[in-house]
């Protein structure tokens, strides 16, 4: 015998999880930056913007990390990671491939 089963009778709720990153997996996907009109190639507010941008950069970079680390052995085995690559998967060594 079977019943159906609402969504709201689920006790559970999936996380919406990224596996991997476009960034990561197409480099022809990544969308180009607008160029402003005028560019400036130093100065401290160039200076702080690029440090800005890489602060971001990393910090999603350890988001991912951490999604990565809280999935089970089998989630990862579905992705082709083993739980030893989680380290590694942002390093750039461990990438080169496909950069």
């Amino acid at each position: 015998m079977s019943a159906h089963t609402a969504n709201t009778q689920f006790s559970f709720e999936l996380p919406s999880m990224s596996y991997i990153d476009a960034k990561w997996e197409e480099p022809n996907l990544r969308t180009p930056a607008a160029s402003p009109s005028v560019v400036r190639k130093g100065g401290l507010a160039a200076w702080l913007s690029r440090r800005i941008a890489a602060f971001k950069a990393w910090n999603l970079d350890q988001q991912a990390a951490a999604e990565l680390r809280s999935m089970t052995d089998r989630e990862l085995m579905d992705i082709g990671l083993s739980r030893s690559d989680v380290p590694h998967v942002f390093a750039p060594e461990f990438n080169s491939d496909l950069r």
